[in-house]
């Protein structure tokens, strides 16, 4: 899921990280699809992977059509379905984030020491989101994930992602509105990469860190659907149980009807992607009953 924002952020990798364009990155899972024009639709691709992975870089396979990518393991991710291809739907995703890209998602490096682990044995599950906005025809291409490693031996801390916010929305027709939702921590965990989700309609987005000591502002900026990057933070944010996170997003419903929330193009969500270690193991979606 554009620098993201302030003084406290920092765009792609810090200093003391290894460019991404020099990374050596291998294709961790991909498919082939095509869609007819003016069409909407989801192709899933499951692949078991053979051996330990410790990740700290992914890069999105994300070409024209490709609306978002979403990489999932557990839970009905690992369901005994076959590796391979197949027609899915919003919903066909494992319990725990691997990687999700938008439109324009920029390659995410981790912070020295810090890895994503994908063990051997279990079976991925990328859930590619399509859309073939033009009237010329229908259109195809390959879309996945690509992803740097490290040695065991380099890793000090486990990483997981998560998308954090509301999963309600009511845009009325003709106007702007702000939705808010919180994620609480369940645990002590640092915080060391944001991102901005929204589609079509949103124009703002803010994310804050709500602290014993005070609010932390981890994202402020406008809302571009063709540049949805992640931003490390130029210091990871620590956080202790019972912190939670703010997101605050800004739509402005330009059509005659109302919008809510959903995976379609054409519907509208409110979501930050958050990487931290370490992860709590739970859902990936994040959000806090309103009180």
């Amino acid at each position: 899921m554009a620098c993201l924002a302030l003084s406290t952020l920092a765009c792609g990798s810090s200093d003391d990280e290894e460019p991404a364009a020099k990374r050596n990155w291998q294709t961790l899972v991909s498919g082939e699809w095509t869609m007819p024009e003016g069409s909407e639709g989801y192709t899933c691709v499951r692949h078991t992977v053979e051996e330990d992975l410790y990740v700290n870089a992914f890069e999105a396979i994300n070409p024209l059509g490709t609306h978002h990518t979403l990489l999932t393991m557990g839970g009905r991710a690992e369901s005994g379905e076959p590796d391979g291809i197949s027609k899915c739907n919003a919903s066909t995703n494992g319990t725990l984030a691997v990687f999700a890209s938008g439109v324009g998602t920029n390659p995410l490096v981790f912070p020295p020491g810090v890895a994503l682990k994908i063990p051997a044995g279990t079976q991925l599950l990328l859930n590619l989101h399509l859309f073939n906005t033009g009237r010329e025809g229908e259109i195809s291409g390959l879309s996945g994930t690509r992803i740097s490693t490290v040695p065991v031996e380099e890793v000090e801390h486990f990483a997981e992602g998560i998308l954090a916010g509301p999963i309600g929305l009511n845009l009325p027709p003709g106007e702007t509105t702000t939705t808010t939702g919180h994620c609480t921590m369940t645990q002590d965990t640092t915080i060391f990469a944001v991102a901005p989700h929204m589609h079509q309609l949103g124009s703002y987005e803010r994310v804050f860190a709500e602290t014993a000591g005070g609010e932390v502002t981890l994202y402020d900026a406008p809302y571009d659907f063709d540049e949805q990057s992640f931003t490390s933070l130029a210091e990871p944010l620590q956080l202790k149980a019972g912190d939670r996170l703010r997101v605050e997003c800004t739509h402005q419903n330009t059509t005659t009807q109302t919008v809510r929330f959903g995976e379609s193009t054409l519907e509208e969500m409110c979501f930050a992607g958050i990487y931290r270690y370490p992860g709590d193991g739970k859902l990936f979606i994040c959000f806090d009953f309103p009180r």
